[in-house]
């Protein structure tokens, strides 16, 4: 048996999905995606030139003979109803630094393993160490689709690890996938924010996942505000609606240690939480957004609060003008005098609505 065989034969064992092994040179085309992404974007370049260098793996890693690419089914966790169209699937079930999560630990086992037959490697959770959809789709562990993500079998719900390793190996896989149809346009159209402009192209600039993690920008306009909806922290659209991804959700196992935070996720509590509590609580799994830019959490409730509105929001939203926050004190003012519609399909400014109540704000 071959030290390819082995190792693919352990990864099935433990609960890898797919497995595949390429070369570092099977990257360096990357860069040739990358520079085709920045030609079709205004400002390609500036969101995409820091990925470059993903393609010369072996830059970072000088004694990497081969990529290592493990995909793994995550679509089987139970999503709660009253968070699961506020987050990304993928960031509720993340286990990159969930050690208690099964992935987590057949992860760990598998580079222990790796370890054992005397290879040496490397890997980096986030951000990696490489581009890992492309890792994947080069290994032939599937196709990349038009909403940018890549797909098995199982759909796009799949998460990617991969380790670089100083043994030369080769591993690639074969499978049965269809292309998506030309005349499929249900990712593109379905973008809340036009991010996805086209098939294969994505703007990352305007994407909900990188709007509603982001530490830069303190506020956005209010046509972004809009198209965000009520998202707090990244996106599903595209992958929902896409039909190669139908019924691939299985919604039949929990979570580690989601249950103990999700009272903290919604927009209405954010509000009352401290920093510290917001510190303590979200961030260790909802990391990208850092410590210095906390208030984020605070604009993206408010602004979920405003585009999914119910009446029990405006004491919420009057409690945020007391934030130690300006950025929040300032959204929550807009907040009160933004229109919003009504199941009925009136619309009234919150602060109109406010005072007929007999409050004064």
């Amino acid at each position: 048996m071959s030290i390819e065989e082995e190792i693919r034969q352990k990864a099935y064992a433990l609960g890898i999905e797919k497995l595949g092994i390429i070369k570092p040179e099977a990257m360096l085309d990357y860069a040739d995606r990358l520079r085709e992404r920045m030609e079709r974007l205004p400002n390609g370049k500036a969101l995409y030139g820091g990925f470059m260098g993903f393609a010369d793996v072996q830059k970072n890693i000088p004694w990497a003979k081969s990529i290592i690419v493990a995909v793994f089914h995550y679509g089987h966790y139970i999503i709660p109803k009253d968070i699961g169209d506020r987050y990304g699937k993928s960031y509720l079930v993340d286990s990159r630094f969930n050690q208690d999560s099964p992935e987590r630990q057949m992860l760990i086992a598998f580079e222990e393993h790796l370890h054992d037959l005397g290879i040496k490697t490397a890997s980096n959770e986030h951000p990696g160490i490489t581009a890992m959809r492309w890792a994947a789709y080069k290994a032939g562990l599937g196709i990349i689709r038009r909403n940018n993500f890549l797909y098995t079998e199982k759909g796009s719900w799949v998460g990617i690890t991969a380790w670089a390793a100083d043994k030369e190996m080769e591993l690639i896989e074969n499978h049965s996938l269809v292309e998506c149809s030309e005349n499929c346009n249900k990712c593109v159209k379905a973008c809340p924010t036009a991010s996805l402009s086209a098939p294969y192209t994505m703007n990352m600039a305007t994407c909900v996942s990188r709007l509603s993690s982001s530490n830069d920008a303190a506020s956005y306009d209010d046509e972004t505000n809009r198209q965000m909806g009520g998202w707090m922290y990244g996106c599903n659209v595209c992958q929902e609606v896409c039909p190669m991804n139908k019924d691939k959700w299985e919604d039949t196992d929990v979570f580690p240690g989601l249950a103990d935070i999700q009272r903290f996720l919604l927009p209405s509590q954010i509000i009352h939480l401290s920093y510290d509590d917001i510190e303590k609580h979200i961030t260790p799994k909802f990391f990208y957004i850092k410590k210095e830019s906390l208030w984020r959490w605070k604009l993206n409730a408010i602004n979920a609060m405003v585009n999914d509105y119910k009446e029990e929001y405006l004491e919420d939203i009057q409690y945020a003008l007391k934030d130690e926050y300006e950025v929040v004190r300032e959204a929550a003012r807009r907040a009160l005098d933004t229109p919003v519609r009504f199941g009925y399909g009136k619309t009234m400014s919150n602060s109109t609505r406010f005072k007929e109540q007999g409050d004064d704000c």
